[in-house]
């Protein structure tokens, strides 16, 4: 009985043994599902002409996940709000984004900072010297539908701005171009991109002196992934001290325009 006993011991224990190293390949071998608010941004996350893949600064940091730690990545196109309510519902596992712009950020995690996203606004006539937006006069503003502007929401209110609602970034720069709109309020990169097109080659839109927003952008995470995140940290911490998001975030720029 007693050696019964033993070999009982001995069989539980490499069936231990085997469950536990069963589980460490699964965990390598898990998918992380990204969410990307449709279509995309240039430098962040992006089609590559053939729409076939995407690129940018944090596929490339994404990309190290996959090389250090085994884990697959799957991209999931969507409109922003959607892909915010599904990373809540655990539909997907994360997204880039700012705690300024998600309705419920504290029930997420985030990684530390990737990058730094700075707005703008855009006009086809110049600003004026000295121009910010409190002393701007009253003026129809392109918005993208779907976004929130936190800086921008008192001057909406306050009836200086008055918000015009557009389906793209590229709709929204259009708008401004056939004086739809006076303005459009735009992320420096999306917008050196679009007027960079063909479609914009004749034309000359102008540049505030001042930004109307500057938020950090981090990977935001489903709550359950801590250790992901713990991996992320280490992997934009690296980038950043050997130069090389600085070097990848300048490639992407100039492949987007």
């Amino acid at each position: 009985m007693k050696g019964k006993s033993i070999l009982h011991t001995f069989f539980k224990l490499i069936c231990f043994i085997a469950m536990f190293t069963l589980s460490k390949v699964c965990l390598a071998q898990d998918t992380i599902v990204f969410g990307v608010n449709s279509p995309g941004s240039p430098p962040y996350l992006y089609l590559t002409k053939t729409g076939t893949e995407y690129q940018g600064v944090i596929p490339d940091v994404l990309n190290k996940l996959k090389q250090l730690h085994g884990y697959k990545i799957q991209y999931i196109d969507s409109f922003r709000k959607r892909t915010e309510s599904f990373l809540y519902k655990g539909e997907v596992d994360g997204f880039l984004s700012s705690s300024h712009w998600l309705e419920f950020p504290n029930q997420l995690i985030h990684t530390i900072p990737v990058l730094e996203h700075k707005s703008y606004l855009y006009g086809n006539q110049a600003f004026a010297e000295g121009s910010t937006l409190d002393n701007s006069p009253r003026m129809t503003l392109c918005t993208r539908r779907g976004y929130i502007y936190p800086a921008l929401n008192p001057y909406f209110d306050n009836g200086k701005f008055i918000r015009v609602d557009s389906d793209s970034q590229l709709s929204m720069l259009n708008m401004v171009k056939i004086d739809r709109c006076n303005i459009a309020v735009m992320h420096e990169f999306n917008a050196m991109a679009i007027l960079a097109s063909d479609a914009f080659k004749t034309t000359h839109l102008y540049k505030s002196d001042f930004t109307t927003d500057i938020v950090e952008l981090s990977i935001f995470l489903r709550p359950e992934l801590t250790e992901i995140k713990q991996h992320l940290d280490v992997i934009i911490t690296n980038m950043k001290s050997t130069g090389e998001l600085a070097n990848t975030l300048q490639k992407h720029i100039e492949k987007s325009l």
